[in-house]
Parts: C-alpha cells; sequence; structure tokens
C-alpha cells in the first residue's frame, strides 16, 4: 500500500508484474567463492562475503520499480544492507566522489558517492520476504529510491570508488546519469 503522498511519476504506468530484465544475460554465481569487492579511491581495498553481508545490521525497505521503458512495479519491500554499512570501517579517501557499480554478468552503473551512501539505496538480498532469484540479482541486487530501474543493477559484485563520474552501460549508451523519475530524466540532453 503506497503512502498518501506517494506521487506516480510521470509517464509511467502500473504494472502487476515485476520484470526480470538483463542485457547481458544471468551469470552463474557460486556463492561459496563470491565476494563483493570495495575497491578505487580507498585507503584499504575489502572483500565481503555473502556470509559476511547477512551478518551485517539489515534494514526492510520499500522501494517502488520504475523502468525507463514505462512500467512502474509498486510496493515490494526489499531486505538488505545500506552501502554505508559496508562503508563503516572503510577510509575513503579525500577525491573519492563517484563509485561505479560492476555485476558478475559485466553490467555497470554509476552514482554520485553521497547517493550511494544515503538511505535511498539498499544492497538487497530478499524481496517480499523471500530471498532474490537470480532472475532478480541473486546474491546482492542494488536498489535505488526515485532512480530508472537501469540503477539498480543486479548480481553487484565491485564498488569502485572514482574521482569523476564514469559512465555505466547505460549511460554510456545516452541514458541520463541522474535518472530522476520525476523529472523524467530517461536520456541525457
Amino acid at each position: 500500500m503506497q503512502d498518501k503522498k506517494f506521487k506516480m511519476p510521470p509517464g509511467q504506468r502500473i504494472t502487476s508484474r515485476w520484470y526480470a530484465i538483463s542485457v547481458l544475460g544471468k551469470p552463474n554465481i557460486k556463492i561459496e567463492e563470491y565476494r563483493l569487492k570495495i575497491i578505487g579511491l580507498v585507503k584499504e581495498e575489502k572483500f565481503f562475503t555473502y556470509k559476511e553481508i547477512l551478518s551485517l545490521p539489515a534494514v526492510e525497505k520499500q522501494f517502488d520499480i520504475h523502468c525507463v521503458d514505462g512500467w512502474s512495479y509498486l510496493g515490494p519491500t526489499f531486505k538488505g544492507i545500506y552501502p554505508k554499512t559496508l562503508f563503516r570501517n572503510i577510509e575513503i579517501l579525500p577525491n573519492g566522489k563517484f563509485a561505479l557499480i560492476r555485476t558478475a554478468d559485466g553490467y555497470t552503473t554509476d552514482l554520485p558517492l553521497s547517493f550511494l551512501l544515503s538511505n535511498n539505496v539498499l544492497l538487497a538480498y530478499e524481496a517480499g520476504g523471500k530471498p532474490l532469484t537470480v532472475e532478480h540479482g541473486y546474491p546482492l541486487r542494488l536498489v535505488v529510491n526515485g532512480k530508472y530501474a537501469y540503477k539498480d543493477a543486479k548480481w553487484v559484485s565491485e564498488i569502485e570508488i572514482t574521482d569523476k563520474d564514469i559512465p555505466g552501460y547505460w549511460e554510456k549508451r545516452g541514458y541520463s546519469k541522474s535518472a530522476d523519475i520525476y523529472k523524467e530524466e530517461r536520456f541525457e540532453k
């Protein structure tokens, strides 16, 4: 159920189905070998196993999924960790301003570091009270509130902290870096 303040983003239509879209195909992830890497402009690179991630303080949040193609899936509740939880014991170098998120299938997306470390981003491992399916990003999916779903990277395997905004997969193809759903920032102008 949506909050009374909810406003449907312009150009979107509600769907009753959460579509599992992948442009590069589903990766084959062996969970015992899986590591989430934090690299780039950090004092020391860190690696987290899936078990370590599951042991961190979890949150449950409702985030809607808004596809740049115009469909919106409303109401899913995700469980996971805020990325800022991972960074509690990681020193980011002063020139670190952006994050490039890489996934196990080779997909990438970019976010300002300040946004990645806000309460608007979740590294989810459950949706609707159940573990994520492979189609929806198991073991970890980035869920980004207020942005089009091409920012919701599935199969997250690496977060690189950078000093400049490096365009991700869709951003290199003309999609908006900011991807604000309420401003209809689908494509770069």
